[in-house]
């Protein structure tokens, strides 16, 4: 009788080792799931934020094209910046604030 009980208890000793090693791993490979879960979020978001300052970067480019096709905004740049002038012009410049 006690040979019995022994082989009993090393039966349900393997089963509860092989089901104890199963939810180990189960809880191994979600945990990698959510970790990749993690990942890609983050990776979402700087995707997002990209995005959205390329969109600004392209918003400002079409108005400068717009702007550069424009004479009067060419002229207007050239005489600011460049102290272009036209025959017969005098350009006074003053001193800055600081």
């Amino acid at each position: 009788m006690k040979r019995r009980k022994r082989r009993r208890r090393q039966k349900h000793s393997m089963a509860t080792w092989i089901c104890l090693a199963l939810a180990v791993v189960m809880i191994a490979e979600g945990a990698k799931e959510i970790v990749t879960m993690v990942q890609l979020r983050q990776s979402i978001s700087e995707t997002e934020a990209k995005t959205t300052e390329l969109k600004k970067k392209e918003k400002k480019l079409k108005t400068t094209k717009k702007n550069l096709s424009d004479p009067s905004y060419i002229e207007y740049i050239a005489r600011g910046k460049y102290l272009v002038t036209k025959d017969g012009e005098q350009v006074f410049k003053f001193p800055d604030e600081n």
